[in-house]
């Protein structure tokens, strides 16, 4: 019996030895098999990661085709063949297209409204005692509609100081003030044609009333006869008391690339360039022009609401520098005659003596 027994012991040991040494076997073998399978991951995830960097955002899931990413038609067919990449690799995925929002942020941007050039103007007109003087400054800036071509809005603002006349009672300075809507347009390359209104306010501010509200306005067509010739057509209205309308029509002549003539009511004009450099050109000119305006006033020695009307032809020289970088100034002498002052009510009307005319203005 105790033979017997130290058998069973004898063959439980090496039983159980067997059961050890295959159950270790099993787990080195297991443990060997995850070692590799998750350095094949770890390889699969790296190139997974380098494609990713190298041609997709990192915030998109990436479809696979054998372990590798799909590429997007951003590389052209020598980039792909330099980059080895596959063939069954080329062909295209949505998944890297834009989204509509983001090609809507990708567009330029076209502004509403945009500055397109802005002008100042001082212009003297000598007078004392009877002889009307008149020192005046105005304002304008033009603004330019992208989105609509051809189309621009000018507001304006300008002040007349009054010198004299001693005979009548004018108040001492009248305003302008304005919004122009102007269009231009092509019909063809032979045709275009140009609309422009300007409602505004022309008073001492003190009688503003339906009187003081002026709309004036133009409308010309262009005709383009050759490259050193154009025609031009139509009318302006000024809206003044005594005078509402004038024809405008003429033609434009280049009579070489230094010299233009302007035979156009009511402002003709020659100039003539001596002067062309990399950074200006400066041109002389002579011009016609037809001055004045009217205005609601509060007549100053019987506070009595009228309107006054001031009118003038004007014969000017003057030179005229433009700058590359898109600045032109002009400077002004000149002759003003057949000057006439105007009430409404009649009372006070006189003719002005002839006088000069200097005037400086800038545009930028």
């Amino acid at each position: 019996m105790p033979f017997q027994s130290l058998k069973a012991v004898f063959l439980l040991i090496v039983t159980s030895v067997i059961v050890l040494s295959s159950v270790t076997g099993r787990f080195a073998y297991a443990q060997g098999r995850l070692s590799e399978l998750g350095a094949k991951k770890a390889t699969n995830l790296e190139s997974y990661r380098r494609h990713q960097t190298i041609f997709a955002p990192r915030d998109q899931d990436i479809k696979q085709i054998s372990q590798s990413p799909q590429v997007p038609e951003v590389l052209d067919a020598e980039a792909r063949e330099a980059l080895g990449i596959p063939p069954q690799l080329l062909e295209s995925d949505d998944s890297w297209s834009e989204s509509e929002d983001e090609c809507l942020e990708c567009e330029t941007f076209v502004p509403l409204i945009s500055h397109k050039r802005a002008t100042a103007n001082v212009t003297w007109l000598p007078g004392t005692g009877d002889d009307l003087g008149i020192f005046s400054l105005s304002l304008s800036e033009a603004l330019e509609l992208p989105r609509y071509e051809g189309f621009t809005i000018t507001p304006r603002f300008g002040v007349h100081y009054l010198d004299g006349p001693v005979r009548t009672d004018l108040p001492a300075r009248v305003y302008d003030t304005s919004v122009a809507f102007r269009w231009f347009n092509k019909f063809n390359e032979k045709w275009s044609y140009e609309l422009e209104v300007a409602p505004g306010v022309y008073s001492d501010f003190k009688n503003v009333t339906t009187d003081s509200l002026r709309i004036t306005g133009r409308g010309l067509a262009y005709y383009m006869h050759s490259r050193s010739k154009q025609f031009v057509f139509g009318v302006v209205y000024i809206d003044r008391e005594d005078l509402k309308l004038l024809p405008a029509a003429g033609m434009i002549m280049w009579f070489s690339e230094g010299s233009r003539l302007e035979l156009i009511f009511p402002k003709p004009k020659f100039t003539y360039r001596i002067e062309k450099s990399e950074a200006r050109e400066r041109w002389l000119y002579v011009a016609g022009e037809f001055g004045g305006g009217s205005w609601a006033i509060r007549r100053a020695g019987t506070a009595v609401d009228d309107v006054v009307t001031y009118n003038d032809l004007r014969l000017i020289g003057g030179i005229e520098t433009k700058h590359t970088n898109g600045m032109v100034s002009q400077f002004e002498i000149g002759y003003v005659f057949n000057r006439k002052l105007e009430y409404l009510s009649n009372n006070g009307n006189y003719d002005v003596s002839p006088t000069g005319m200097i005037r400086y203005q800038l545009t930028f």
